[in-house]
């Protein structure tokens, strides 16, 4: 009981012999708020993780020799596409996410 008091999930459990009971409250315009702020700084947070990696191949691309500098601007072209791609697609599931949480139709 304990650990589901401090979840900090807002749960307030109450036992009743060998029954638990846990009322689970309505989400609050507020929480939907706080959720949608954390889903935005998740979604800055891992579009940076990709940048980095992006940014670590093309500087390691960019090290080796026997690379020539069509080739590797070509590979800089496509690890460039790769990330974009990823980063549109996870832009695109947190409009998704963010219109679900706070409702707008």
């Amino acid at each position: 009981m304990r650990a589901i008091a401090k979840s900090g999930m807002n749960l307030n459990p109450q036992q009743d012999g060998t029954t638990l009971f846990i009322p689970i409250p309505k989400v609050s315009k507020v929480h939907r708020e706080n959720l949608s702020k954390n889903a935005k700084a998740l979604f800055v947070k891992y579009r940076d993780a990709i940048r980095n990696v992006q940014n670590d191949h093309i500087r390691k691309l960019k090290k080796q020799p026997d690379v020539g500098q069509d080739d590797a601007f070509a590979a800089q072209t496509q690890v460039t596409a790769i990330g974009d791609k990823f980063i549109a697609e996870a832009d695109k599931l947190l409009a998704s996410k963010q219109k679900e949480l706070l409702g707008d139709n």
